[in-house]
């Protein structure tokens, strides 16, 4: 009988609700209960396929497909040069909790510095005050309690990341560690030397940043355009993080067209949010900048009609765009909307820690001054982020796609000045959603 093992490349971990499996090379994270959870375990050795009667029978066909099982004779995943500790084997035991906040975060969202080449507007950096960064030693010792608690992936920004002296180290030692880095940057400092240098580090992925329309140098359309043919050249895997504003948005199809003639296959498509800090020059870009119904009506459209042509992926804050996929689905594949202080947290460049970038007066506490796992398990004026009875009502209520959606909590506050509204931006209509006016 054939044997088959769990890929190489695969990270579990337990949770209150069963498990997670996380796959290095592909940046997939699938979940499961308990029984699946304990099921997978077992191909961490040479393992027999299950009778087709086996509970646990249907999940084979797609572990296989996405590359988390394998014959246990086939050729596993390796990271160019980079030896990646082990980090698969755990114990099953799952931990305590009501499933709803993850034992650790899934993703860290990691602002480097807040040092930056450009001054764009809407940037969340540039409203929060910040004091000296930290050291590429105090960067390990994160990573280190980040791989006890199996965080799977950093998301590396800034500011500007390439203006951190020591970022390759720090992203190496990631790798290292069992921990996948990857990168965004605006693009302004990308050159050869610098793109062998991620390589090495073993980044999995580098997003360069678009805020401006396609024929517009005012936000860096030359430097995006070259920093990509530049990446294309790399074994990186290359995508764009895409801010929709109005004026892209009567755009969009030129520039999603520019890109896939430039070779670019992913797009991340971000929406403008409010700055946490209420400074009147970051108000004052939001509302001329925020998207409102008729926008997202219309940005759903463009997604759908490139969907296939390009990998677009949304922004938690646009997981309403996909409100009509099977949320029995977004939730194996681990796509959330709004997972601030539950699933994903954001350290700043001097240490403290916020539920998400633009929650940033949400301060946890400062890992100088405490363990980052005991400031992620009090989550302390996160409470409201992450009590399932305080879940958004009112325009959300009876939506199917609520619980993996849940409308961006940064917006709802902003907007309609309460937290557990619904989101005020959502373009769902006649399905107990409400959304912005169509002003």
């Amino acid at each position: 009988m054939d044997a088959w093992r769990l890929t190489e490349a695969v990270n579990l971990r337990p949770e209150a609700f069963g498990g997670m499996a996380f796959h290095r090379e592909q940046g997939i994270t699938v979940e499961m209960d308990e029984e699946a959870y304990r099921f997978l375990c077992t191909y961490l050795e040479p393992h027999p396929l299950p009778a087709p009667d086996h509970a646990a029978a249907h999940l084979v066909p797609q572990l296989v497909r996405l590359g988390f099982l394998r014959s246990a004779e086939g050729n596993t995943l390796s990271r160019d040069g980079v030896e990646v500790r082990s980090v698969r084997a755990w114990n099953p035991a799952p931990p305590s909790g009501n499933g709803y906040t993850l034992s650790a975060p899934e993703v860290v969202h990691v602002a480097i510095t807040a040092r930056c080449t450009r001054s764009c507007p809407g940037c969340y950096v540039s409203h929060v005050e910040d004091g000296p960064e930290l050291t590429v030693a105090e960067w390990y010792a994160l990573i280190d309690q980040w791989a006890s608690t199996r965080v799977f992936q950093l998301a590396v920004g800034g500011g500007e990341p390439l203006l951190y002296e020591g970022l390759f180290d720090v992203l190496r030692y990631a790798r290292m560690q069992g921990i996948v880095p990857n990168l965004t940057t605006n693009g302004t400092l990308l050159d050869t030397k610098t793109v062998r240098e991620l390589e090495r580090a073993g980044v999995a992925r580098v997003n360069v940043s678009w805020n401006g329309p396609v024929d517009d140098d005012g936000g860096g359309c030359q430097a995006v355009c070259r920093a990509l043919r530049l990446l294309l050249g790399s074994t990186l895997q290359v995508g764009v993080n895409l801010l929709v504003t109005p004026a892209l948005l009567s755009r969009l199809h030129q520039v999603l067209a520019r890109l896939h003639a430039l070779g670019v296959r992913q797009v991340t498509v971000l929406r403008p949010k409010p700055p946490a800090v209420p400074i009147e020059a970051g108000k004052a870009w939001y509302e001329v900048n925020r998207l409102r119904r008729p926008d997202l009506l219309c940005l759903r459209e463009a997604l759908n009609a490139w969907q296939g042509v390009l990998r677009i992926e949304v922004g938690s804050a646009l997981v309403g765009l996909i409100g009509d996929t099977e949320p029995a689905l977004l939730r194996r594949r681990g796509i959330y909307g709004c997972a601030a202080g539950r699933r994903m947290c954001t350290i700043w460049p001097d240490g403290r820690v916020m539920p998400c970038s633009f929650l940033a007066d949400l301060d946890a506490g400062n890992v100088r001054r405490m363990p980052f796992d005991a400031l992620w398990a009090r989550g302390e004026s996160w409470e409201w982020l992450r009590d399932p009875t305080t879940r958004p009502g009112g325009g959300c209520a009876g939506c199917a796609a609520e619980p993996q959606c849940g409308g961006a909590r940064c917006v709802a506050r902003y907007e309609r000045g309460d937290p557990f509204a619904g989101d005020a931006g959502c373009p769902h209509q006649g399905n107990g959603k409400g959304g912005l006016p169509d002003e």
